[in-house]
């Protein structure tokens, strides 16, 4: 027997025997957040893509301007929102260079759908950095040629962020291919997996460029691929590249990296697309759920928490969220005027993010919208806490951005971090807001490290990295 009712745009429901069952049954339960305390953050969002890691304290000041706790600042040649990973001692990160005028564009542009062509002979490469120093140990060409598409205007060509599980940095490059490179920088194999043009559905002109991120589980490389004429999801062996499995999906482009999420002794890859939240057997990827609707352009990462799948998209006119209990079998979409089940825990109609990847702190969801809106949620229940905007963010020095008039010009591309009760968000504009984790919108500094930032911080042994437009930044006490 299941119970359920709304609380404004939220729908709730209760099964009479979720408080009874394990948390291995995947129903409910509070306290059921992970706390990473390693120190390896080996993906985009870190470990389970959950954007959390606990353990030592981070700096109280994040300051650029006179160095306060900035450990060290490395120039990262060209131009990439692809994040930094850490393993143990090491940072790796990916870029690309081009032969002709510098890659540049101002962040305070508004977002529109145009694409830029890259039309000079560019280069893809991969980097390895000594944590603690900052000294690049060896950098490596994946890859040279002319981009095969085209990049947002407020994108670039390598948006995906490496993967790795201490032997193996996997770096999907776009349409250059997957490669898979040792410790030492020594290429492993790559493969060439064509043209993936991930363009907008409605004009094949306006090309955005790939942004969906690898991820290693038990051996295999998982690539989601939600591009024009033949989107697919795709398993490879991390030891010599061999494909195991792949999967046609009925898709337009989106761009959310997959999540792996493993109850009762199963592990399922999570998917968001623009079509569907869809859900794969990570053994040989036979499709086990599907939920919709979704919204048109499905960017955030599903992340998993107190035994649910978190995970919507705020693309208008539709910009459903759901929490969604795993193991379920078919289609699992709720009827017309249906607002919950005892899979689809809780939905919010209209609080599914654009671009962040949404993260749960202890009891609370927080969802991070583009334009700085900052709502948190009961993450169990779903009851909505508040929905403020941040403000208050430092001005930008920066000379390659246009001077600042107000903050509306402020977005926010970065998906919020975590560490011991604290949120780390970071604006377009390179903005750093520390905000205390709980039930009030209380911001507890706010720094800047003076350009712009589009990728997601790493956190690890008590350092803080943020890799801007030009510099990868790490701070520590």
């Amino acid at each position: 027997m299941f119970l359920s009712f709304m609380v404004g745009s939220v729908v709730l429901v209760w099964s009479s025997g979720v408080e009874a069952k394990p948390l291995s049954s995947g129903l409910v339960a509070r306290g059921s957040v992970t706390k990473t305390l390693a120190s390896n953050w080996p993906s985009f969002r870190g470990p389970g893509g959950n954007g959390v890691a606990d353990g030592t304290e981070l700096p109280d000041r994040l300051d650029v301007g006179d160095g306060t706790n900035l450990a060290w600042r490395q120039e990262i040649p060209g131009l990439a929102h692809a994040s930094p990973i850490i393993w143990e001692d090491r940072v790796y990160v990916t870029s690309v260079v081009t032969s002709g005028p510098p890659q540049r564009f101002i962040a305070e542009l508004p977002d529109t759908p145009e694409s830029v062509a890259g039309r000079w002979l560019h280069r893809w490469i991969v980097m390895a950095i000594d944590k603690h120093t900052g000294d690049v140990l060896w950098e490596r060409i994946a890859a040279e040629g002319t981009p095969r598409t085209g990049r947002l205007r407020k994108g670039s060509f390598n948006n995906s962020t490496p993967a790795t599980d201490g032997q193996h940095i996997v770096a999907l490059l776009g349409s250059q291919g997957l490669f898979c490179y040792d410790v030492n920088g020594n290429l492993l194999w790559r493969v060439d997996l064509g043209v993936l043009d991930a363009g907008w559905f409605f004009d094949p002109t306006f090309q955005w460029g790939m942004a969906s991120s690898p991820v290693i589980h038990e051996g295999k490389v998982i690539v989601q691929a939600d591009v024009r004429g033949g989107a697919f999801i795709a398993a490879f062996d991390v030891a010599n590249g061999t494909e195991l499995w792949r999967t046609a999906r009925d898709e337009v482009s989106s761009f959310s990296t997959p999540a792996i999420i493993r109850t009762n002794g199963v592990s399922e890859v999570v998917t968001n697309g623009g079509r569907a939240v869809r859900a794969y057997g990570l053994a040989n990827g036979e499709e086990l759920w599907t939920l919709r609707p979704s919204s048109e352009i499905a960017v955030p990462t599903p992340i998993f928490a107190h035994g649910l799948i978190f995970v919507g998209s705020g693309y208008l006119p539709q910009q459903p969220f759901y929490a969604i209990r795993p193991g379920g079998v078919g289609d699992i979409s709720l009827p017309s005027g249906q607002g919950s089940s005892l899979q689809v825990v809780w939905t919010l109609a209209d609080a599914g993010p654009l671009i962040s990847t949404p993260i749960v702190v202890g009891d609370y969801l927080f969802i991070m919208q583009r334009d700085g809106t900052l709502s948190c949620f009961d993450a169990v229940t779903g009851i909505p806490i508040y929905t403020e905007r941040i403000i208050g963010a430092p001005e930008l020095a920066d000379e390659t951005s246009l001077p600042r008039t107000g903050e509306s010009l402020a977005t926010y591309t970065a998906s919020p971090v975590a560490s011991n009760g604290k949120l780390y968000v970071v604006s377009d504009l390179g903005d750093i807001h520390v905000i205390d984790a709980g039930p009030f919108l209380e911001i507890l500094g706010s720094y800047s490290v003076g350009e712009g930032v589009f990728s997601t911080p790493a956190i690890s042994d008590g350092m803080f990295l943020v890799r801007g437009l030009d510099h990868l930044f790490a701070f520590s006490r």
